[in-house]
C-alpha cells in the first residue's frame, strides 16, 4: 500500500491537468476574445506613453480604437501625434475625440485635450483651395492632399510644394512652393488653363476621313471643322479678281475707242496728202498730233488690258477657273485699221 500511494497521487495529477485544467482556461480565453485585449492594449499604450515612446504608444492606441473606438483612444492619439510634432493629426484626433459620444472624456480628459488642440492650432496652417478645374487633382508634397470634411486642408509649419494635375489642361501640371509659418488661415487659388483644341494639322495624321478643300476632318476623337487652304486663299483674295478682270475690260474698250480714233485721224491724214481739187489742208499738223496721241492710247491701253487680264486670271478663284477662265484681250494698231484679240 505505501509503494502505490505515490504513484496513485501522480496518475491522478496527471489526469486533473488533461481534463480539468482545459476547462478552466476557457472561459478565460473567451473572456480575452470579448474585451480583455483592448484593455492590455491601452495598458500598454499608456506604458510607452509614460517611457516615452510615443510612436509605439500611437501605434498601440490605434490598434485599440480599431477594435474598439472611443473618445479615449482618441485622445491617446492625439496626445502620442503632439509629441511626435505631427500637428496635423494631433488636430485632427484632439479635435474627434472632443466630438466622440463612445466612452467621452471626463472633464478633466477634456480641459486637456483642449489645451493640447489650442497648441497644435499654432502650428497648423488652414487653407481653402480653389481648383480649376474643378476636375484637377492636388497633391501636397508629391502625396494626394487629404482635404478634411469642410474642404479645409492642413498643412504643418514649414516647406511645402502644392501640385495641381490635369490631363486636359495645358500644362497638365502647376507647382507652388510656399512655407507655412502656422496659425494662419487663408485661401489659395490654383489654376490651369484648358488645352488648345487640336489643329487640322494634328488631326489629320490620326483621320479617318477629311473633305479636300480643308473643310472638315474627323477621327477617333470627334469631329474637327476649320476652313482649309484654298478657302483661306480665297477670302485673302476677296473681290480682287473681280476688279482686275473689270479693268482689263474697261481698258480694252478704251483702247478700242482710242484705236478708232487714231483710225479716223490716219484717214484725215491722208485726205490732207491728197486733198480734193480746189482744196487745201492747213490742220495736218494737228491731225498728225492727235494721230500720235491715240496711237499712244491704243498701246498704252491695250497694254493694260493685257497685264489687268493676266493679274485676274492669277487672282480668279481655282474653283471657278474651271467654269469661267479669264479674258484676255490684245489690240494692236495697223495699216488702216485695228486688230483686237479676245482671248477666252
Amino acid at each position: 500500500m505505501t509503494s502505490r500511494g505515490p504513484r496513485l497521487q501522480a496518475t491522478l495529477a496527471a489526469l486533473l491537468i488533461l481534463f480539468v485544467l482545459p476547462a478552466v482556461t476557457a472561459p478565460a480565453r473567451a473572456a480575452d476574445d470579448e474585451g480583455t485585449p483592448v484593455s492590455v492594449l491601452i495598458g500598454d499604450a499608456v506604458a510607452e506613453y509614460d517611457a516615452g515612446h510615443f510612436q509605439e504608444a500611437r501605434a498601440l492606441f490605434r490598434q485599440a480604437h480599431e477594435r474598439q473606438p472611443t473618445a479615449r483612444t482618441l485622445r491617446g492619439i492625439g496626445m502620442c501625434s503632439f509629441e511626435l510634432r505631427d500637428y496635423v493629426e494631433a488636430t485632427r484626433s484632439l479635435g474627434a475625440s472632443l466630438r466622440e459620444t463612445r466612452r467621452p472624456l471626463t472633464s478633466e480628459q477634456k480641459r486637456h485635450a483642449e489645451l493640447l488642440l489650442a497648441r497644435a492650432h499654432t502650428f497648423v496652417g488652414r487653407y481653402m483651395i480653389k481648383v480649376k478645374p474643378a476636375s484637377a487633382s492636388l497633391f501636397v508634397d508629391g502625396h494626394p492632399a487629404e482635404l478634411e470634411a469642410d474642404g479645409v486642408l492642413l498643412l504643418a509649419f514649414g516647406r511645402h510644394q502644392l501640385s495641381l494635375r490635369c490631363a486636359s489642361c495645358a500644362p497638365t501640371e502647376k507647382e507652388e512652393d510656399f512655407t507655412v509659418s502656422g496659425g494662419e488661415q487663408r485661401t489659395i487659388e490654383l489654376a490651369l488653363a484648358p488645352a488648345p483644341p487640336p489643329s487640322l494639322a494634328d488631326t489629320s495624321g490620326g483621320s479617318g476621313a477629311g473633305t479636300g478643300n480643308g473643310g472638315t476632318g474627323s477621327g477617333a476623337a470627334g469631329v474637327v471643322t476649320q476652313p482649309g487652304g484654298d478657302a483661306d486663299a480665297s477670302a485673302g483674295r476677296g473681290s480682287a479678281h473681280i476688279w482686275f478682270t473689270g479693268a482689263a475690260i474697261a481698258a480694252a474698250l478704251g483702247a478700242g475707242g482710242s484705236a478708232v480714233w487714231w483710225y479716223n485721224r490716219n484717214k484725215e491724214l491722208d485726205t490732207c496728202h491728197m486733198p480734193p481739187q480746189g482744196m487745201e489742208c492747213t490742220s495736218e499738223s494737228t491731225i498728225n498730233s492727235q494721230r500720235t496721241t491715240a496711237l499712244g492710247l491704243t498701246i498704252g491701253l491695250g497694254a493694260a488690258a493685257v497685264a489687268s487680264g493676266v493679274v485676274a486670271g492669277l487672282l480668279w478663284p481655282r474653283a471657278e477657273q474651271s467654269a469661267a477662265a479669264p479674258t484676255t484681250v490684245a489690240c494692236l494698231p495697223g495699216n488702216n485699221m485695228v486688230s483686237c484679240a479676245f482671248r477666252f
